[in-house]
């Protein structure tokens, strides 16, 4: 089913198309689990809507294009998902001038890759695309126009162009080592291993011949961002056992540049031969126009009348020196030479031996870590990072977000006696009790906050519940959680509605079901 978003408008086939891939979030468990609402209606919890900041995490890669002017935007997710993210896209006044379309995949086939999503909406793409996760969280200082250009510019026109970023401090828990085989001097990509955080590099001679400047570093990591030309569609519709994007396509691509196989056999299809005069040949002004039949019968009678006059002027008719009076005996051209003409044959046909080969290119552009942080919340970690990016970084999130304790009304809802630190966010209508402190934490909207609460560095979504006298330190608090009077809760990540009983002490747990009270609820 298609489901159109935005501004309906009637314009030229844009320059690049957007292809927004919104998975389930199985990494970011139990922050996605599926919740039971009045405990008899079943609802989802899209990633793409969790909140970065207090902003859906889907609303910043759409900003990022609606920055570098892309207006087509293909979203694709899980069936029952697209309700969701459609109703924020449709109400949502930051999409700017983008034309959203959506496209749905079953929740059931868990087995589908990246490259068989696109594989299976080829037909909705219609020009080089580029192809990103809705978990990619750019600083405000990467411009998505940095990797247009080096696309655009690029004379050998590559099938591929990726973003790289500098990784900043990796605890235990963060994204593997990966190594990339780059070549500094021509901006070739030359080398992604297939699948993160192995200990060993399958390299070839080829590779090497290829690029003998090649450099290899860890330094960098996968955004999974990417420009894709439109004929790697092709290839993935004549390439079936593809299913994955970042484990085997683009590493596949990597190493078709310098495999003369690979080049001989789908060559043609990533990199088609066109004339390069076709172009001129449509706008030329002196190209002969076709000729009917009757005009070409005419204008041939023409012509022999015409000759036939001259030769009758010259003499050369039947009576004359003619062709007709070269006597048989005399050839007008000497006999064919069959040892020449074999030779002739065997130096074509090593001429087409010789025909080289299509040329194909993967490039690159690096993102420096001192330029801004860029991230993929696409873990639980990476998550809680990305928030803690929003809280560092005013210009992550919309002035809107960042609490000022001067506004009105939004301040009557916070106790004068509340303690609200300048690195906090609070969202629109959330209550906060007397002697509460919150310190280095993101609360989202509508939620109450009781007396005596002690919040540092926590995410707590919207309509939560915390009661008097809880002490929250390094959490994950989901949407509508109740957690009664006098918990403890450290180190630990709650999926939606789940309610904590009175009085417990919980420590770097996860809770994914309810824990039902008959005495629990909101007051």
């Amino acid at each position: 089913m298609d489901i159109i978003q935005g501004h309906d408008k009637s314009r030229i086939t844009p320059e690049f198309q957007a292809v927004i891939l919104a998975g389930t979030g199985t990494n970011l468990a139990p922050l996605t689990r599926n919740y039971l609402r009045g405990r008899t209606i079943e609802e989802t919890v899209p990633k793409a809507l969790l909140p970065i900041g207090n902003k859906p995490m889907i609303s910043f890669p759409l900003a990022w294009l609606d920055a570098a002017g892309i207006v087509e935007v293909l979203i694709i997710c899980p069936a029952s998902h697209r309700q969701a993210i459609s109703h924020f896209i449709h109400s949502s006044s930051d999409i700017g001038s983008l034309h959203c379309t959506f496209q749905t995949i079953d929740d059931d086939d868990e087995a589908i890759g990246t490259a068989d999503v696109l594989r299976s909406f080829a037909g909705q793409i219609q020009t080089d695309f580029i192809l990103l996760p809705c978990d990619f969280i750019p600083p405000p200082s990467l411009s998505l126009s940095k990797l247009l250009n080096t696309y655009r510019m690029d004379t050998d026109q590559p099938q591929l162009a990726a973003l790289l970023y500098e990784k900043g401090e990796v605890g235990k828990d963060g994204p593997s080592p990966l190594a990339i085989g780059m070549c500094l001097k021509t901006n070739t990509l030359s080398y992604i291993p297939s699948g993160e955080g192995r200990d060993d590099l399958e390299l070839r001679m080829s590779l090497m011949w290829h690029s003998p400047t090649v450099r290899f570093t860890t330094r960098y990591l996968d955004s999974h961002v990417y420009i894709m030309r439109h004929t790697v569609l092709a290839l993935l519709a004549e390439r079936t056992d593809i299913s994955s994007v970042k484990e085997e396509l683009v590493p596949w691509l990597c190493r078709t540049q310098y495999r003369t196989s690979s080049r001989r056999k789908y060559g043609s299809i990533l990199n088609p031969r066109k004339n390069p005069q076709a172009l001129a040949l449509i706008h030329t002004t002196t190209r002969t126009r076709p000729r009917t039949t009757a005009a070409k019968n005419d204008e041939s009678e023409e012509e022999e009348d015409g000759l036939s006059a001259v030769k009758r002027g010259l003499g050369l008719g039947t009576g004359g020196l003619g062709f007709s009076s070269i006597p048989p005996s005399m050839p007008s051209s000497p006999p064919p030479n069959p040892r020449l003409n074999m030779a002739r044959r065997g130096s074509t046909a090593g001429v087409e031996k010789q025909k080289p080969l299509p040329k194909l290119r993967c490039t690159y552009v690096t993102h420096a870590l001192e330029d801004g942080v860029a991230t993929r919340a696409n873990t639980v970690k990476s998550y809680f990072d990305a928030n803690r990016l929003a809280l560092h970084d005013g210009s992550y999130v919309p002035a809107a977000h960042v609490p000022q304790q001067s506004s009105q009304p939004h301040d009557i809802l916070i106790d004068p006696k509340a303690q609200i630190s300048t690195d906090s966010i609070i969202g629109a209508s959330t209550r906060i009790g007397e002697r509460t402190s919150v310190k280095k934490s993101v609360i989202g909207s509508h939620c109450i906050i009781g007396k005596g609460v002690k919040i540092s560095g926590c995410i707590i979504m919207d309509h939560t519940v915390i009661k008097d006298g809880c002490k929250l330190d390094n959490s994950i608090f989901s949407r509508h959680m109740v957690v009664n009077e006098k918990c403890t809760v450290k180190d630990c990540e709650a999926a939606t509605g789940v309610i904590l009983a009175a009085g417990g002490d919980f420590k770097g747990e996860k809770f994914e079901q309810y824990e039902f009270d008959d005495e629990d609820g909101f007051d």
